[in-house]
């Protein structure tokens, strides 16, 4: 696997379309689990849940706490106010130098990526 990951290095870490890639990933899925729980809960209702509505409640307000923001941070731009304050607090950090655990999770995210850097869609450069 570092192999891998050391072939294409330079073509994922030369912008940030990898982390824009997989923070829309992680927060699409995540969001995406909040939305149908907060559907499942209101439909179906929760009596049959030994906690009821707080504990309902909360496992859907953490959903979509955490996926938002990540959905967010990959289409808005680093150079608006909002912008930057999701790439300083909503990043998925591993991925700076991911490790075994992290590549094999996020390699949906890396194919994605190098397919959408052979169409020629890039990301923002780095600030450094």
């Amino acid at each position: 696997m570092k192999q891998l990951l050391n072939q294409v290095e330079d073509e994922l870490m030369q912008d940030d379309l990898l982390i824009r890639v997989a923070s829309g990933l992680c927060g699409g899925v995540v969001t995406l689990v909040g939305l149908l729980l907060l559907y499942g809960l209101t439909t179906r209702g929760v009596d049959r849940l030994p906690g009821g509505w707080p504990l309902a409640a909360t496992f859907v307000v953490l959903a979509l706490v955490f996926g938002l923001p990540l959905v967010l941070r990959s289409v808005l731009s680093t150079r608006t106010p909002v912008g930057s304050f999701l790439a300083r607090h909503a990043t998925l950090g591993p991925l700076r130098r991911p490790d075994d655990f992290t590549l094999w999770i996020m390699l949906p995210a890396i194919a994605l990526t190098v397919l959408l850097r052979r169409l020629g869609i890039r990301g923002e450069a780095h600030a450094e």
